[in-house]
């Protein structure tokens, strides 16, 4: 019996320290894939469109903002010849959509730019802090964010619209965000709360029509409703790959027709250098995330796009390079 009680013993002894190995072994794997991926190189993006550099009706002298319609066109505010170009990705075709130098935009002074599914088009004046209103055909057809004599937005940093067709502007001096209806009227604004957390830009909703922020601290991710910050909808502990290395932005880009969320972030080492930049999906229906790594884009002309990164469609980020030849579209694919 003794004899038997011992070999089940060894048995299971055997057992447990099979088990162990294989988890460890799981483990190391696992550990040496992420070090892996970190080994290989960035990745550049594919290249949509160049658009050259110059005067004409088909070229940019200073692009300042850019996004995509619901119909997955990419629109271009060139505020250095105060026009907007259309792009159609399939294609890869260029078109000139309107010019708005009649409208009281000075020129270089557009910060954003943002297309409601309704096909209105709305540019942000970093100068006056007023949104203008065209068309689909160009027609000026107002402005928004001034009644009677009040300004309603202090200092206008970025525009989006949500599936409504409503306009949402983020106000960064007031720390609040302002919507509107579609006839320009201010229908509530959501105050965006200090506190030790960093709140990065809001950049997009999701098909419920919230609006979303995000915060980063102590290398935790959160997402959150703009209206309940206190409650993250997604939160993540982030644990660089890299030696010594934390995260030093992480922001929302935007969301995919399926509620994805989209992000954007860089690692800097110890000494504040640079270390590694990372576009990242978060799938909202499995709870999980997939990253890529991709090359640094510094931009050190006179006008810096604010946006550069918005989301084309599902598993597709846009983005830009530019120099001294011209302007190029590039997307990133998970």
């Amino acid at each position: 019996m003794r004899k038997n009680y011992n070999n089940k013993k060894r048995r299971y002894q055997r057992y447990f320290l099979f088990a162990a190995a294989v988890i460890s072994l799981i483990i190391l794997i696992n550990i040496g894939l992420i070090y892996a991926g970190e080994s290989r190189p960035a990745v550049k993006g594919e290249l949509i469109i160049k658009i050259d550099r110059g005067e004409g009706d088909l070229k940019a002298l200073e692009p300042s903002a850019f996004t995509v319609d619901s119909s997955e066109n990419i629109f271009v505010c060139d505020s250095g010849s105060q026009k907007v170009l259309k792009i159609n990705p399939s294609d890869k075709s260029i078109s000139k959509s309107f010019s708005y130098g009649a409208s009281g935009i000075g020129q270089n002074y557009v910060s954003d730019i943002a297309v409601s599914k309704s096909g209105y088009i709305y540019l942000a004046d970093a100068e006056t802090n007023l949104i203008h209103k065209f068309g689909a055909d160009g027609k000026h057809a107002g402005v928004i964010g001034r009644e009677k004599n009040e300004k309603l937005i202090k200092k206008v940093k970025y525009i989006f619209t949500d599936n409504s067709s409503n306009l949402v502007a983020i106000d960064s001096l007031e720390h609040k965000i302002s919507i509107f209806g579609e006839d320009m009227k201010l229908t509530g604004e959501i105050r965006i709360p200090l506190s030790n957390k960093i709140f990065s830009y809001v950049c997009g909703g999701d098909d419920s029509n919230c609006v979303y922020i995000s915060s980063l601290k102590d290398n935790t991710f959160s997402v959150m409703n703009a209206a309940d910050p206190e409650k993250p909808v997604y939160s993540e502990t982030c644990s660089p790959e890299h030696k010594d290395a934390k995260i030093a932005e992480c922001h929302v880009i935007g969301f995919d027709r399926k509620n994805n969320a989209y992000v954007k972030a860089y690692l800097v080492d110890k000494n504040g250098k640079e270390v590694a930049h990372y576009l990242v999906k978060f799938d909202r229906e499995k709870k999980s995330y997939v990253k890529i790594r991709i090359e640094p884009q510094p931009d050190k002309s006179r006008i810096k796009i604010l946006k550069k990164f918005v989301v084309l469609s599902e598993d597709t980020v846009l983005s830009y390079e530019r120099d001294e030849n011209g302007f190029r579209l590039i997307k990133y694919k998970f």
